[in-house]
């Protein structure tokens, strides 16, 4: 048994498909057996469908149960807070692992001040999927560049990243916990893992990414395999808009307003239907909290 299956474990969130979830756990299991003793959460399992199947499978396995869908914050948060180790490495369960990662991740894991590691993601065919990320700011709104070009470059297959993808990284359990884990106003998904990362930098913790470790990630997973483009598209729109006013500061703070109107006039010209939806209920959103703080 590798010794780093005892410092770190995994933590799976999955979603009502157990042929996703058996994909996962025997990539884990090929690496090492002993690695099952991990937790997954079944969301939205209604009746334990999907952990009565597998169970007697992957009898290590630590099966927590949502009868009802929580979203991925919540799942994902139940899920690495009932790990033991200090470590925690968090899988979608469209997600595979292709080889020990341990080795790489070793030395990664003593440097100071490291709250989270993302790790290489490719597709079926090898093809890179996800790599480091870089958060810059226009007019006010947030903004993600995924281009390798537009990285901090890489040294010995290592680089400082804006946020680790929430699908495939290891977290400090530790400062995840006091961090409040990943915050349910992300609600269904998108963002709440640039969020974690950015609170856990200003607290002075790092976020790194490293090449030298490879996830297979599907494109079966649970949010477009329920969710249709629009939905997705209208999530993630009003997430962003979530994030950038909870983090603007500065010169972007005072830009906030007028990146609202241009991406409402830029939604309009482009007929973008569902940024249109996710701009109108961000600023429902903002009327009703100010009524509240008028009393």
């Amino acid at each position: 048994m590798n010794s780093m299956t005892n410092e770190i474990s995994i933590a799976i969130p999955a979603y009502r498909n157990a042929n996703r979830l058996r994909r996962c756990l025997e990539s884990i299991k090929r690496i090492d057996p002993n690695w099952l003793s991990l937790t997954v959460v079944t969301d939205d399992s209604g009746d334990g469908q999907v952990a009565n199947e597998l169970r007697n499978e992957f009898q290590p396995v630590k099966w927590i149960v949502h009868d009802t869908n929580q979203g991925f914050a919540y799942a994902a948060n139940d899920a690495v807070l009932s790990c033991q180790s200090k470590w925690v490495l968090l899988l979608n369960d469209d997600s595979e692992i292709v080889d020990d990662p341990c080795v790489a991740l070793s030395p990664l894991l003593t440097l100071p001040n490291v709250f989270a590691i993302s790790l290489r993601s490719t597709d079926e065919q090898g093809k890179d999927r996800e790599g480091a990320k870089k958060l810059i700011w226009r007019f006010g709104i947030a903004k993600i560049l995924h281009n390798v070009k537009d990285q901090a470059p890489l040294l010995d297959g290592v680089s400082e990243s804006s946020y680790a993808v929430g699908g495939h990284a290891v977290y400090n359990q530790n400062a995840f916990r006091r961090l409040g884990g990943f915050d349910s106003a992300f609600h269904p998904f998108y963002w709440e893992d640039v969020d974690i990362c950015v609170r856990a930098n200003k607290l002075g913790l790092r976020t790194l990414y490293t090449n030298d470790v490879t996830i297979v990630h599907r494109n079966d997973g649970a949010i477009k395999s329920n969710n249709n483009a629009a939905a997705i598209r209208y999530a993630t729109w009003l997430n962003r808009l979530i994030f950038s006013q909870r983090h603007a500061r500065g010169l972007q703070r005072a830009l906030f307003k007028f990146g609202l109107v241009w991406q409402q006039l830029h939604a309009f010209i482009t007929n973008d239907e569902p940024r249109k939806r996710a701009l109108a209920e961000f600023s429902r959103r903002l009327t009703d909290k100010q009524r509240e703080l008028n009393g």
